[in-house]
């Protein structure tokens, strides 16, 4: 069975003080199975002006690559719907996938001209949401040394310019390894295509609304936004924040001018708040709670039972599982033994050997079995099924900038930098791992 913790009298404020401790402006939202337990905010909108008014709960802050949740529930949808199921061939939906995908990279010439092989494998739907579909690390060594000879497509491939995606091959093949690349901003160029409407509708039409939800969007342009969506910024070391702008280290993490949006990036393209990425999560927890506590489904489920299930689920192949610990380990700045990390249909999986709690600043923290990810600009979401708590985590802050070089690549989204300011590290570990939060009583 799965608990039903509760929130007791002093959690909000232990809560808020650890909160302002971050030293960083920022929300947290943290729910259980029947709603929302806490949504708090700290800090002004923009710490560069003194005389910024403070942050509030509906400000929108980039989720980065957290958006790979969302993507993934749009195509678990399309699976329930029976147009697609997680064995489809993409390259049969998709004429620019089939021929991007027609040859994997092998090698270089020493003039670095690159060597191919031809693919006459599929690459299916399930290698997509689990990254192992053979595109690569956009800061890798392969990807990188590829675009200083390719013919077209050299820009950023993150950078919503078709050509830079559509014109970098795969890296390996597919279903036989794990990178962190570019297979789900594949899947938002593709989702119009499949679906017969824009990227943003379809988001607003089966995941927003039937949820309630108002404050997550794309395109965070107009009046509707203006005054609501962040100013991105990085702390130095010596903690002086600094702006971000189009000449600095991190100006591809800027949001593209509209008429630059060639295509929705469904790695990283959606702009939200905590509480309504909580609401996103409370939902599919309290979907997850009903299936194994035989309690009654969510009113307007966005996922079918079956595809609740996968999210929390290994899908690996044997084969990519030292990958995955790599990169685990990587984002988390800890040690992640192969096995004891996984990928879901759209989510990484702590699956320790002997069932422990992963560690944090000394305490017990996220329980065996937990999913999460994070994204770029200090955002994070949780599942803790066997704590029975979600959360999600936003910071607006780039934590891995110092003195203007860029310290992380590829995977690194909060390896290194300025740790204190770290989500994971000082505020969604504390939701479970400080005793005093939560009441012992447990339900269904």
């Amino acid at each position: 069975m799965i608990p039903i913790p509760r929130l007791k009298p002093d959690g909000a404020a232990i809560l808020n003080t650890a909160l302002a401790a971050t030293g960083v402006p920022g929300t947290l939202a943290v729910a259980n199975a029947e709603g929302i337990l806490f949504s708090g905010t700290t800090g002004p909108f923009d710490p560069l002006k003194p005389d910024s008014r403070a942050l509030k709960e509906d400000d929108l802050m980039w989720f980065a690559s957290t958006t790979k949740l969302l993507t993934s529930i749009c195509y678990l949808q399309l699976v329930d719907r029976g147009l697609l199921t997680l064995d489809t061939d993409m390259r049969t939906k998709f004429a620019p996938l089939d021929e991007a995908a027609s040859k994997i990279i092998v090698g270089f010439e020493k003039d670095d001209t690159p060597i191919y092989k031809p693919n006459t494998e599929p690459v299916t739907l399930l290698s997509f949401l689990n990254l192992t579909c053979g595109f690569g690390m956009e800061y890798g060594p392969t990807v990188m040394r590829h675009k200083k000879r390719a013919a077209k497509g050299r820009g950023f491939v993150n950078s919503c310019k078709v050509e830079n995606l559509i014109h970098t091959p795969l890296c390996f093949e597919p279903g036989t390894s794990f990178q962190y690349g570019n297979s789900f901003d594949w899947l938002g160029l593709m989702l119009p295509h499949l679906t017969g409407t824009s990227s943003e509708d379809y988001l607003q039409d089966n995941i927003l609304k039937p949820l309630g939800l108002k404050a997550t969007t794309f395109f965070p342009f107009g009046p509707d936004w203006d005054d609501r969506l962040m100013p991105l910024r990085w702390r130095r070391s010596d903690g002086v924040f600094q702006a971000i702008d189009r000449k600095s280290p991190a100006a591809m993490l800027m949001l593209p001018r509209k008429e630059e949006i060639e295509y929705v990036v469904g790695g990283g393209a959606a702009y939200s708040t905590s509480h309504d990425y909580a609401v996103i999560l409370q939902h599919l927890l309290a979907h997850y709670v009903a299936i194994h506590n035989g309690a009654p489904r969510p009113a307007n489920p966005i996922l079918s039972d079956k595809s609740v299930e996968s999210l929390f689920n290994p899908t690996l192949p044997e084969s990519a599982i030292e990958d995955v610990a790599e990169c685990v380990t990587h984002v988390l700045g800890e040690a992640i033994a192969p096995g004891e990390a996984d990928w879901t249909t759209a989510t990484a999986i702590y699956t320790p050997h002997d069932g422990r709690r992963r560690p944090c600043l000394g305490m017990p923290g996220r329980h065996a079995g937990s999913i999460g990810w994070g994204g770029a600009a200090g955002t994070l979401y949780w599942i803790d099924l066997k704590a029975g708590i979600a959360g999600g985590r936003g910071t607006y802050h780039i934590c891995y900038l110092d003195s203007d070089v860029l310290r992380a690549t590829g995977t690194s989204i909060h390896g290194v930098g300025d740790r204190v300011s770290l989500p994971t590290e000082l505020v969604a570990e504390l939701v479970r791992a400080a005793a005093c939060l939560w009441s012992s009583e447990m339900e269904g």
